[in-house]
């Protein structure tokens, strides 16, 4: 009996803490919310690079913790925790479903996403014809981000970068901007000679899939210019980058 009574007690006081209700706990130290940093979403059409229309969920770990975006400067915006992860669901009339994970701490303050047109006869031939007449109207900018202290493209980077070079070599008008940046960590001279490795690693890619080298320009500047603060690793991975700028 004794026994049975220790063990209610400890698990009465588990419960008791799993619910915040500790009295040897100051009750401002029960209220620490955590912050919340706003996250942009950008949705695009994969062959055209023109925004497109569309309905987005980001629904967190728990099935009640659902959020709509909204659509602002150009953007779908919504907040989340540095803690946070969830599932992003894209869906737009007569492009395929994108759902994917998203982890708070590995999100780039701007986020681009590339639908991909649902596939029958008319809607390939009518997608050719706009391809062949493109005008763009306004500047495309992206972000491609780097291994540490390496000019190597991260995994999700090697795909957004094949999506735009094939809309470059369809599209042979307009011209490509590349800026290449750093964190803050080392010596600086060695951080502006890794940007400038960066920029040349995309331009190489780029000469590759037969894009004229005069229509590509580039700049380095270390880490002059973060996006991020330099104080954690989350943050020091976004400005480990090359800032893409498609000019029409």
């Amino acid at each position: 009996m004794k026994t049975f009574t220790t063990i209610l007690l400890l698990s009465i006081a588990a419960s008791t803490v799993a619910h915040g209700q500790r009295t040897d706990i100051p009750d401002n130290a029960q209220k620490v919310i955590p912050q919340r940093s706003r996250v942009a979403v950008r949705v695009l059409d994969k062959y055209t690079l023109r925004p497109v229309e569309a309905t987005i969920m980001v629904v967190g770990q728990r099935p009640e913790d659902l959020v709509i975006p909204l659509y602002e400067d150009g953007a779908y915006q919504f907040k989340m925790s540095a803690r946070d992860i969830g599932v992003i669901s894209i869906h737009a009339n007569g492009y395929e479903t994108h759902s994917e994970v998203l982890a708070a701490r590995t999100l780039r303050p701007t986020k681009i996403y590339y639908l991909t047109p649902v596939k029958n006869a008319d809607s390939v031939q009518a997608m050719a014809a706009q391809v062949s007449e493109l005008d763009l109207k306004e500047e495309v900018e992206t972000v491609l981000l780097f291994t540490q202290s390496e000019p190597d493209l991260l995994p999700e980077s090697n795909q957004e970068l094949e999506i735009l070079a094939d809309y470059l070599v369809r599209n042979p008008a307009p011209r490509i901007e590349l800026f290449g940046h750093t964190d803050d960590v080392g010596d600086p001279r060695k951080n502006l000679l890794l940007s400038f490795d960066r920029v040349d690693e995309v331009k190489r890619y780029l000469v590759s899939r037969r894009i004229e080298l005069g229509r590509i320009r580039g700049k380095a500047f270390g880490g002059e210019l973060p996006v991020a603060p330099n104080d954690c690793e989350a943050n020091r991975r976004l400005n480990r980058r090359v800032e893409i700028r498609i000019v029409p």
